[in-house]
């Protein structure tokens, strides 16, 4: 760690002794990525510190903005969301007398955490709306499609929140589908990482052990191979891991990932992780009968319980105070406790020179905004666009690809699972799977009548060519859409 606040110093005295030069852009933004990742989970007070430096040593405001966010994630860190969204408020008059849409977009998707945390969930929404229509303003269409991905996993957490498990699954499978195309391995891993770590959460939810200790351990590798695996982040990652072992009675590997999310929570100033970890860990010796250290955490546990309780009252006022509004004004959702959503998207909004995938604003306001019952209110120009949509992917044959699924297509269209789903049975007159398979087949069945070398072929390559996993799968949906087994079909083309 000494090396390392060394290396910050040197990287800081050379922003100073290079002045405007590449140099100096470099050493300022390796300093701030070893301050937001390492450092601020390690040492938030040293953090503080170190972000405040930047801030008083930045030569232009894009740097004032990007060390300004830099604090307000620290802050988060420590759950001082107040003074957290006060700095990325600073921030945002930056980006906004830049005419910098890109950090606007961003400063706006860690505004909507800070809100979504703290209960705000409509102020939340409508940061993350803001943040979807400044976006489109973006010259670089990579960054539009990159911020995407952050809107995609914030979404996520909401859904989560709301228990609408299957949407936040979906709206993260489209975050995933971004992050792989992130040319940056150590960032795509970072990302991933957090993706994986929340669909573990979600699989508990849906009392799926074995999933969720599967999303938890590709969680694992990814944090690790973004050079992470002693920050809050993995602490999160690591007691989901114990638990899950726990669960399925692995007890020497629930040890490992335990103590190994204690030590950095411990380390840390998130009391919130800690109180988790706190009850973990109990419930560790609970199981292999120690009682005494069962007592010592549980003990520990309930003290972090009370006082974090308290604290969050005191974030909650203290948000209010920010914002100048009213408890009354505020969602009536409002959760003074959200099991630590460390959120992605506050490291997001502080790494400015960072983007990820863009969903359209359309299709983000009619998933804010429709509600839970099975009732579709849906346009007539959105119902005709989604058919435009949908035969333009018709004709693309992107639904040859082994590797689509629904969530792929509903990114594809941009369109929401409800919506999808009520154009194929009122236009389609079938689902997702019947759809995709029929497309398929008559796919195959066409370049059987027109192309006679296609009659010469075995069963397993027209399998694989027009997208089926096996032959079995082929051969079942060939027979069941066409009416005969696709050795049939071919006989009766070649004898007639």
């Amino acid at each position: 760690m000494k090396e390392s606040f060394l290396y910050i110093l040197f990287s800081l005295t050379s922003i100073l002794g290079y002045s405007q030069n590449q140099e100096a852009i470099k050493a300022f933004d390796s300093a701030f990525y070893y301050i937001a990742v390492n450092v601020s989970s390690s040492s938030p007070t040293k953090a503080l510190h170190l972000a405040d430096s930047l801030i008083t040593y930045s030569i232009n405001d894009k740097q004032r903005l990007k060390s300004l966010m830099l604090k307000a994630d620290i802050l988060e860190k420590q759950e001082r969301r107040g003074e957290a969204i006060k700095h990325a408020q600073q921030a945002l008059q930056y980006a906004v007398n830049e005419k910098d849409y890109s950090f606007q977009a961003r400063i706006y998707g860690f505004l909507s955490t800070q809100y979504r945390t703290i209960g705000f969930l409509d102020k939340g929404k409508e940061s993350i709306k803001k943040g979807l229509s400044v976006s489109k303003k973006i010259q670089n269409k990579e960054q539009i499609i990159k911020y995407n991905a952050m809107a995609n996993q914030e979404l996520a957490e909401y859904a989560y929140e709301e228990k609408d498990y299957e949407s936040a699954i979906e709206f993260l499978n489209l975050a995933i589908f971004s992050y792989e195309k992130e040319e940056n391995i150590k960032f795509k891993n970072f990302f991933l990482g957090n993706c994986e770590e929340l669909l573990g959460r979600i699989q508990i939810k849906l009392d799926n052990k074995q999933e969720a200790l599967n999303h938890f351990s590709n969680a694992n590798s990814y944090i690790n191979k973004a050079e992470a695996g002693n920050t809050l982040w993995a602490a999160l990652i690591y007691n989901g891991l114990g638990k899950m072992f726990l669960e399925t009675e692995s007890l020497d590997s629930a040890n490992i990932y335990i103590r190994k999310a204690l030590k950095i929570s411990e380390n840390g100033g998130h009391g919130s992780l800690r109180e988790t970890v706190y009850s973990t860990t109990a419930d560790y010796y609970k199981r292999i009968n120690k009682l005494d250290s069962f007592s010592k955490y549980d003990a520990k546990f309930n003290a972090f319980l009370s006082s974090n309780t308290a604290k969050k009252k005191a974030m909650v006022n203290d948000a209010y105070q920010t914002l100048d509004i009213k408890p009354e004004q505020t969602s009536s959702n409002t959760s003074l406790y959200i099991a630590i959503s460390l959120g992605v998207i506050s490291l997001l909004g502080l790494f400015m020179f960072l983007s990820r995938k863009s969903i359209s604003e359309k299709f983000v306001k009619s998933k804010i905004n429709e509600d839970n019952s099975n009732c579709i209110n849906l346009s007539q120009n959105t119902e005709n666009e989604i058919l435009l949509n949908l035969s333009k992917f018709e004709s693309s044959q992107e639904f040859l690809d082994k590797n689509l699924s629904m969530s792929m297509l509903i990114g594809r269209l941009n369109t929401n699972s409800k919506y999808l789903r009520y154009i194929l049975k009122k236009h389609k007159e079938s689902d997702y799977n019947n759809y995709i398979n029929e497309l398929r087949i008559n796919y195959i069945v066409h370049k059987l009548k027109t192309d006679p070398e296609y009659l010469n072929y075995k069963i397993s390559y027209l399998a694989d060519e027009s997208g089926f996993s096996s032959h079995s799968k082929f051969s079942s949906n060939f027979r069941q859409i066409v009416g005969l087994t696709p050795s049939e079909f071919i006989d009766n083309i070649k004898k007639g």
